[in-house]
C-alpha cells in the first residue's frame, strides 16, 4: 500500500484550514456538540489530561458567535453618588429590511424650574451650594451670596479641591447634552426663556462621551471589545469584578467619582461572547457567584476589600449573559459544587476529551496536518522533512503508550507534542540547517520528557521502552 504522507516533502506541502474548528485534532465528537452549543447558547463543561486542547475548542467555538450588540455604559448617580446607574446601548440587527426610520426625534418643551438639577446648574438657572432658582445673567446666588458656576470637571482630586477654593466661574449654558438609556437628549434654552428638549433615539448609534460636556458617563463594556475571556480563577476581583479605592470616598468634588472607578469583572466583559474558565474547581466558594450570574445573566459590582472606600459603592444589575466553558482535569471533578454541575448539565454538555486516538490513515494524516500547524503558528522554526513527519509520528505512538498505557495509538497531548516540535525548530536553526530532520526529533524527544518529578522517579508512569522504530514504519 502507498505511503500515507506520499507526495510530501515538507510540512510545507500541507494545506492548512483558517477555519478554527477543522485546526482540532482527536476531538470530532467534542467539535460536534461545541457547534450544537453555540447556536443553541448551551453551556460547556470540558475535562480531560492536561494539553490536549480544552482552550482551543474554547477559542473556535467563540469563532461562531455573532458580533456583539450591547455596549455598557455606567452614569453617575446624582441623588445617590454610591449607587452608578447603568445603561446598555443596544445596535438593531442590520439584517432588518424594514422601514423603520435610522432615528427618532420628539420635541418638547419646559419651563426652567422643572430641569433636572445638575442641567439646571451648568445652564445657570440653580445654585450649585444651595439649589436655589435665579435666573442664568446673575453670576451670584441670592440666597447664599455664592458663586452659582464652577468647574466641577474631576480629572484630579487635588484640582477638584484647588477649582473650588479659588471659585473659578465658567459661563452658564444655553444648551446641554446627555445620555439616558438609548436616548439623547438635548436641553437648548430658547429667546423666551423656555427650556426646548429634543429625545433623539439612535438605533444604530449612540451618543458617545465626546458629545457629553463632562464625565457623567462612561463606557464599562466596549462593543468593539473581545468577548471571549479567559479567566484562571484566582481571584474573586478577577471574576467579578471591583471598586478602586479613593481616599476621598464619596466626595466628589475631591475625589474620583464612583462611576469611574468601578472595574468589571470577567463575567461582564464576557457578555454576549465566551466566559472560558480553567481549572474551575480552583474557584472554591465564588462557584456559587458564578452559578448566580449564570442563572440571572445580570450581576450587580461592589468593592471586594472591606477597608476600601470601595466598599460602599454598589451599581446595578450589570448583563453577563455569557455562555460558559469550563475545564478541568478528571480528578478534579469532586471540587465542583453540585448545583454547578446541575446548571450545566441540565442547560449544556459535559464533554470528555480523548487523550489518545487509535492509529489510522485519517489520524495520521490529522497528527500531520498538525505538526504543519505548529510550524505555521510558531512563526520562527523550519519545516519538517518527511523522514521527520515519520519520527514525531514515532513519539507520539510512545507517548500514548508512556502517559496513557495505549497500544497502537497516538497521544492527543498536544501541548507536549507541539513543544517537541518547537524543541526540534530550535535545535535545527542552531545547526543553521533549513529544514527539521529526524536527528533533530528524536535529540528534542529527549529534551521534552522534562526533569522528572524532583525524587529521582520519571514523570512517566508508564514508561517501559524507548524509540527503536526506524523511519518508514508509516508506510502501508
Amino acid at each position: 500500500m502507498t505511503s500515507i504522507l506520499e507526495g510530501i516533502t515538507t510540512t510545507a506541502d500541507i494545506t492548512l484550514s483558517n477555519d478554527p474548528l477543522e485546526r482540532v485534532i482527536g476531538q470530532q465528537h467534542a467539535v460536534s456538540l461545541v457547534q450544537s452549543a453555540v447556536v443553541q447558547r448551551r453551556h460547556i463543561l470540558l475535562c480531560g489530561a492536561p494539553g490536549i486542547g480544552k482552550s482551543m475548542l474554547a477559542r473556535a467555538a467563540y469563532s461562531l458567535l455573532p458580533p456583539p450588540k450591547d455596549e455598557v455604559w455606567l452614569q453617575r448617580n446624582v441623588s445617590k453618588p454610591d449607587r452608578p446607574l447603568v445603561r446598555v446601548t443596544l445596535i438593531e440587527d442590520e439584517s432588518n429590511t424594514d422601514e423603520t426610520p435610522k432615528e427618532e426625534i420628539d420635541l418638547t418643551y419646559i419651563r426652567p424650574e422643572t430641569l433636572p438639577f445638575e442641567i439646571a446648574a451648568k445652564m445657570g438657572y440653580r445654585c450649585p451650594a444651595c439649589g436655589a432658582f435665579s435666573h442664568p445673567s446673575q453670576s451670584v446666588c441670592m440666597d447664599c451670596q455664592g458663586p452659582k458656576r464652577l468647574d466641577w470637571s474631576e480629572t484630579a482630586s487635588y484640582h477638584g479641591l484647588l477649582r473650588e477654593l479659588s471659585v473659578i466661574s465658567e459661563p452658564a449654558q444655553t444648551s446641554v447634552t446627555r445620555i439616558e438609556g438609548t436616548y439623547k437628549l438635548t436641553y437648548r434654552r430658547t429667546f423666551d426663556d423656555t427650556i426646548m428638549v429634543l429625545h433623539e433615539r439612535e438605533f444604530d448609534t449612540i451618543a458617545k462621551p465626546t458629545t457629553v460636556e463632562n464625565d457623567d458617563y462612561r463606557v464599562l463594556v466596549s462593543r468593539d471589545s473581545s468577548r471571549f475571556v479567559h479567566v484562571s480563577g484566582s481571584s474573586p476581583v478577577e471574576l467579578l469584578g471591583d471598586v478602586k479605592h479613593d481616599p476621598y470616598g464619596s466626595a466628589e468634588s475631591l475625589g474620583m467619582a464612583a462611576h469611574l472607578r468601578v472595574v468589571p469583572g470577567a463575567i461582564h466583559e464576557a457578555h454576549e461572547g465566551i466566559l472560558y474558565v480553567d481549572e474551575i474547581a480552583s474557584l472554591g466558594e465564588y462557584q456559587k457567584h458564578l452559578l448566580t450570574a449564570m442563572q440571572d445573566r445580570k450581576y450587580s459590582i461592589s468593592g471586594r476589600n472591606p477597608n476600601s472606600s470601595g466598599a460602599a459603592v454598589r451599581t446595578d444589575d450589570i448583563p453577563c449573559d455569557f455562555l460558559l466553558f469550563a475545564a478541568c482535569n478528571v480528578e478534579d471533578l469532586p471540587g465542583i459544587i453540585p448545583p454547578l454541575r446541575s446548571r450545566i448539565r441540565g442547560y449544556g454538555y459535559e464533554i470528555m476529551l480523548n487523550s489518545t486516538i487509535p492509529k489510522s490513515d485519517q489520524n495520521i494524516h490529522d497528527l500531520v496536518r498538525f505538526t504543519a500547524q505548529t510550524v505555521e503558528e510558531d512563526g520562527r522554526i523550519p519545516h519538517l522533512t518527511a523522514d521527520a513527519i515519520e519520527s514525531v509520528l514515532q513519539v507520539a505512538e510512545d507517548m500514548a503508550f508512556r502517559l496513557d498505557g495505549q497500544r497502537n495509538s497516538f497521544t492527543l497531548r498536544l501541548r507536549e507534542l507541539g513543544g517537541l516540535v518547537r524543541i526540534a525548530g530550535d535545535l535545527a536553526v542552531q545547526d543553521y540547517e533549513d529544514l527539521i530532520l529526524p536527528k533533530h526529533v528524536l535529540k528534542a524527544e529527549s529534551l521534552s520528557r522534562g526533569i522528572g518529578n524532583g525524587d529521582g522517579t520519571s514523570p512517566y508512569p508508564n514508561r517501559s521502552r524507548e524509540i527503536s522504530k526506524p523511519p518508514g514504519d508509516y508506510f502501508f
